[in-house]
């Protein structure tokens, strides 16, 4: 199942099997046996797992095909409805090719696997179906991978062809005794795909083939990381010099390089200035020529050779102390747990010694973490000279990650990173030198000091399949885990005394360590002078903004100290539910902690920013590289004035090839630029403007910085959390008094622990939730909330489904019962949409109130109170009445001189769950609107105890839709013509969203209703694309003639698309049909919709296919649509190289909605 994941390695499989001449013998050169230990370690847990499913089941409830045609056998015993069949035989017949395969078990769809008491059993549920069935494979890997995945949606799609498939979802039994399930239209349209790409490849030989009809490489090398003949890429790219070889090159320059003619690495190498395409500018040219001259004499000499740039950061290298750290961290992506394993801490000391901490589960992470923090610690306390050098930024970004997920050491952590005494050496070495080899990894530069590794690990990717094996071992106590573990620590610590090696050598060269007193002398001074200035500039990140919020969260930590020791020796996994109440103490405890982690870590970013690289920086969202940038400002210097005195700068960037920004107008930033020497700083900022590939911005710069040019700009997000901390605080140290120890089960009637524990809804008199009558949620919905006792509700509305409807009419019942209602959500916008359906539902305006926002002078239909004293006042004087505010209102102190009895927050899936337990200190009951599988809530930090989800996100946790009893779920939309709604809930709501009968009427005349696929070919575009516009513009102008242009939503993935395709249609007279990004249409619909994806293929795709393709905001860009929804895409974007999971599930969302598709 290659053939969406790797072209030429597909077409060489098939050609060796056709027996095309000269292909075996040519593969052969550069096949790898599959590694015999691993396999035999897997069949031995299949085994395990077998013998502990007939333990549970009995030999007439498990067993395995017998028989020369295991195929019939297989049927036969599914006839026979076996509850679970082991090792059974599928086949199936699709067009020329017959697909074969044993998945391990195939379950009866009224039976459930699951891990009890670490054995695998199965369990019966009444709830399935008895004559259907569902397959599962077992894997020794600790997470599921992309051919896994394939495999399985293989054996969903023959069951289905049997008419045996059950509604259960395939999965995969994991080597850590987990099981993980995934739903099929998130698999089996990239396993369709796959097939049909592997058939046209088989019918693409014939007799006359031959191996020169192949492609002997991958298109690019990220592709050689799921080819089979990674080997034999690289050897053909050299045979050809191809341009990909060039370090730092990427695909939009090589397509502009070739549109030039300039196609080889020793073209680009000898190219002249006029050669240079107008679109790459002077000095990325210049670069990229430069790095090609040095690798083409490499090629010819066989000479190593590197150059010194103009003011090397060698400059500034900090001299050799004897107590200097070489560290090298080992990390493991494939951890069942979400972020995966930091396993291995490895340091080298300039004696020599090896200093390694090790941790195979979470617990011993936080111990190896903790105990390798002590060690550096105590090391630099010891030396203020000495420092601790690492190549690249996965360290320090590691580091943060870890501290924020346990919740310690996180004071170290930041005065680690923030005094500069972490020296990234990968960094030094892009500041400081151009070299002939082609990748900056530290294994290509040991050429240069002549290292040779003792480690029989070739490299990364090598070292964590390596681990993976070793846990494999470990899991079935099998000899050798030893020596493998030992293997991986032997390559850990080559890394490190690689780094050792590479800083002498950098120390060696001219120049070295020449100006680091200079720079260490001006950052002291410049420290002194922003410390006399805090007063002023309190949110400076380097004075007092920075230091108070590193304060803030260390008081708290140690506030918390008394409920961490509570859990502190917890021995997880012997008790699943004392494990779940753990979780849920662990989450109060981590709640405290919440906005100032947040804090923390904005400034965290912006240190790693601010010494970030350019290619680290081009592949941050949230940054934006601006070498170039032309000043429209007189940046003259004018003698005798202080140079502190501030000047703002404006200046002018056009966007280069291949460059993608996600910055939006009036966006607050830093603006970086260099003090010399690859030594940054920054000043505050802001985006005046962007349209199409022009970006303008503004910078705070005084008079002494004013002539240094800018080469990068980042967000710079900080909103004060006002009285928030202080309230979760006070609630949660209540909680905690009332709850007492996590050994026991808390007995605490707060709408707060219900939302946290996922309890039902407590109600007062009623046993139950109302079951809704066909076709009226409203009166059950009313019957419920007025039952709450204390406690929480959640109603999922998908798109048009009258969720503000609902929540409105709920709202005027209350409102005539007296009670006292609060209304909150994320943004301003959303409250008062809520709010004017509130009173369009009769809500008196003199009986709803919401603070002035600053800067509103629109009118408003309800009470104005302009602060929260005077708010306070007015709900003294009324009962019964509707309040709408955000977290920060309804933690205002005069907001507690009297208890709401409902609080609702709207959008609930994107409103943060500790800011819920904020406001549910004032109140009685929460009841949460909202839908997860529409935007979500984004936070800045990783937070421990899984305080970092939405409220309704952890209330639904991993389902998808709310289960019957726990809330309500509105399965009716009004809005979507059947035709329209078929791929929304076949994408998002596992086919049970329906659309209301009304619905039929929505119909553009002469156009069928539903999804219309508009493929559009193009190449080498990211964030926008001309041709997809044009094809926009086109269908914009005649579908505004049949339905008006208020009628027709324009909908892009990127601000650059928008901005385009706006230039366009207002050029066309076209200026009233609104465009913009998903997140500006949220509630927003019309009757149609014309969705443009804009990437040109997965590799273009900024931010990668998860984003473009996230099934949260496909859903929301085609649910706009009332009648029709045009998806304009191009064909290259619906394959990818399957890199990994999210990727696959990707692939599958788009090619499942073309299945739901006709064409234009």
């Amino acid at each position: 199942m290659r053939s969406s994941g790797c072209e030429h390695c597909s077409q060489l499989a098939i050609a060796r099997e056709l027996d095309i001449p000269g292909v075996r013998e040519l593969v052969e050169q550069y096949f790898e046996e599959p590694e015999g230990l691993a396999i035999t370690y897997g069949m031995a847990y299949e085994e395990a797992l077998e013998q502990e499913l007939k333990e549970s089941l009995g030999p007439e409830g498990f067993q395995r095909p017998e028989g020369r045609d295991s195929f019939d056998a297989t049927v036969a015993l599914m006839r026979n409805q076996v509850p679970v069949i082991y090792q059974g035989y599928l086949k199936h017949q699709v067009g020329n090719l017959q697909f074969n395969g044993k998945p391990d078990f195939l379950v009866r769809g009224d039976y459930k696997l699951e891990f009890a008491d670490g054995k695998l059993t199965a369990k019966q549920d009444i709830s399935g179906e008895s004559d259907k069935y569902v397959a599962w494979d077992a894997k020794l890997a600790s997470t599921a991978k992309p051919n896994y995945l394939l495999q399985i949606a293989l054996y969903a799609d023959a069951l289905l062809a049997l008419g045996m498939k059950s509604g259960g979802e395939p999965g995969i039994i994991l080597g850590s005794r987990s099981l993980v399930s995934f739903e099929e239209s998130e698999i089996v349209p990239a396993m369709k795909l796959a097939r049909q790409e592997l058939g046209l490849a088989i019918k693409a030989f014939d007799e006359s083939s031959s191996v020169k009809d192949l492609t002997l490489y991958c298109d690019t090398k990220d592709s050689c990381s799921v080819c089979e003949y990674p080997a034999l890429c690289e050897q053909s790219r050299l045979d050809v010099d191809h341009l990909v070889q060039v370090a730092g090159i990427n695909r939009n320059q090589i397509e502009k390089l070739t549109s030039v003619g300039i196609t080889t690495m020793e073209a680009l190498g000898e190219a002249k200035d006029s050669e240079r395409p107008s679109e790459i500018p002077v000095h990325t040219f210049d670069k990229i020529r430069q790095q090609a001259k040095l690798q083409t004499d490499y090629r010819k000499t066989n000479k190593v050779s590197y150059i010194i740039l103009p003011d090397p950061e060698i400059a500034v290298l900090p001299p050799a102390s004897e107590n200097d750290i070489f560290f090298d961290m080992e990390g493991f992506p494939y951890f069942p747990e979400k972020g995966g394993l930091e396993y291995l801490f490895g340091n080298t000391l300039r004696t020599g010694e090896f200093v390694p901490f090790f941790a195979h589960d979470r617990e011993q992470e936080k111990a190896a973490f903790q105990d390798f923090m002590g060690f550096l610690t105590k090391k630099l306390e010891s030396d203020k000279t000495a420092h601790v050098y690492h190549y690249a930024n996965y360290e320090v970004t590691a580091l943060n990650r870890l501290a924020a997920r346990h919740g310690v050491m996180e004071k170290e952590v930041s005065e680690l990173v923030a005094s500069g005494r972490m020296v990234d050496l990968y960094k030094v070495v892009k500041g400081s030198v151009m070299v002939s080899q082609p990748s900056y990894s530290i294994k290509k530069l040991e050429a240069f000091y002549e290292f040779e590794r003792k480690s029989k690990v070739l490299d990364a990717g090598s070292s964590i399949d390596e681990y993976d094996y070793y846990r494999q071992q470990v899991e079935l106590g099998e000899e050798g885990a030893a020596e493998t573990l030992q293997q991986i620590t032997d390559y850990n610590e080559d890394d490190c005394v690689s780094t050792m090696a590479l800083y002498n050598w950098l120390s060696s060269m001219p120049g070295a360590h020449t100006r680091y007193q200079e720079f260490e002398r001006a950052k002291d001074i410049k420290k002194a002078r922003e410390a006399r200035a805090q007063s002023e500039r309190e949110d400076s990140p380097e004075s007092a903004r920075a230091r108070k919020a590193e304060f803030e969260l260390e008081r708290l930590i140690q506030k918390t100290s008394r409920m961490q020791k509570a859990i502190e020796r917890w021995s997880w996994g012997k008790d699943l539910k004392a494990d779940y109440l753990a979780k849920i103490w662990l989450a109060l405890t981590h709640s405290m902690l919440y906005y100032n982690r947040e804090d923390v870590i904005r400034w965290r970013d912006w240190a790693i920013r601010k010494d970030a690289t350019y290619d680290q920086l081009h592949r941050d969202r949230k940054a934006l590289v601006v070498q170039g940038a032309i000043a429209e400002s007189d940046v003259s210097d004018f003698f005798g004035v202080d140079p502190e005195t501030k000047v703002k700068l404006v200046y002018r960037y056009i966007l280069e090839p291949g460059q993608t920004s996600f910055m939006k107008q009036d966006q607050k930033i830093f603006v970086r630029f260099s003090l010399g020497a690859n030594q940054q700083d920054t000043d505050y900022g802001k985006v005046l403007s962007v349209s199409g590939d022009e970006l303008v911005f503004e910078r705070d710069a005084t008079y002494q910085t004013m002539t240094l040019e800018p080469n990068a700009i980042f967000e710079y997000e900080w909103v004060p959390p006002g009285q928030k901390p202080e309230v979760v605080g006070n609630l949660v140290q209540e909680l905690v008094g009332l709850w007492q120890s996590p050994l026991k089960e808390p007995d605490i009637e707060h709408p707060a622990m219900d939302l946290l524990l996922r309890n039902p809804p407590r109600l007062k008199t009623m046993p139950g939730l109302p079951i809704p009558k066909v076709g009226d949620w409203l009166s059950a919905i009313n019957e419920a909330v007025f039952d709450l006792d204390h406690s929480v509700l959640a109603i999922q509305g998908p798109p048009g489904s009258g969720k503000t409807f609902v929540g409105s009419r709920v709202i005027k019942k209350l409102v005539d019962k007296g009670m006292k209602v609060g209304v909150v959500a994320n943004s301003h916008s959303a409250i008062e949409n809520l709010l004017w359906a509130c009173l369009e539902a009769g809500v008196l305006p003199d009986a709803m109130a919401k603070k002035t926002q600053a800067g509103d002078k629109q009118a408003k239909g309800w009470v104005t109170p302009t602060t929260n004293k005077v708010m306070g006042n007015w709900r003294a004087g009324n009962l019964g009445y509707v309040v709408g505010g955000t977290s920060w209102n309804f933690c205002a102190k005069e907001m507690f001189e009297d208890q709401f009895d409902y609080i609702f927050v709207d959008e609930a899936a994107q409103f943060s769950l500790v800011d819920a337990i904020a406001v549910s200190a004032n109140a009685k009951n929460l009841v949460l609107l909202g839908d997860p599988r529409q935007l979500t809530q984004v936070v800045q930090a990783i937070h421990p105890g899984g305080v970092d989800n939405s409220a309704l996100g952890h209330y639904m946790g991993e389902t998808a839709i709310l289960d019957q009893g726990t809330g309500y779920f509105l399965d009716v939309t009004r809005r979507m013509h059947p035709e329209i709604n078929a791929p929304v809930s076949s994408l998002s709501y596992q086919n049970k969203l329906k659309s209301h009968p009304d619905t039929a009427s929505n119909v553009v005349q002469g156009i069928a209703p539903g999804l219309i696929a508009v493929p559009v070919a193009h190449l080498a575009n990211s964030s926008s694309s001309v041709e997809e516009a044009a094809v926009v513009l086109e269908i914009v102008r005649q579908q505004v003639l049949l339905v008006g242009p208020a009628e027709v939503l324009v909908v892009a993935p990127y601000n650059a698309q928008v901005d385009l395709i706006r230039e366009l249609l207002d050029a066309s007279g076209l200026e009233e049909v609104a465009v913009g990004t998903v997140d500006k249409f949220q509630g927003r619909e019309a009757m149609v919709v014309v969705v443009t994806l804009a990437a040109s293929s997965a590799l273009d795709a900024p931010r990668g296919l998860d984003f473009l393709l996230d099934r949260n905001r496909l859903n929301v860009a085609i649910s706009r649509a009332k009648a029709n929804c045009y998806l304009i895409y191009s064909p290259r974007l619906t394959k990818s190289r399957f890199r990994d999971i999210e990727e696959l599930k990707s692939i599958s969302r788009i090619n499942g909605l073309l299945g739901f598709a006709r064409q234009l």
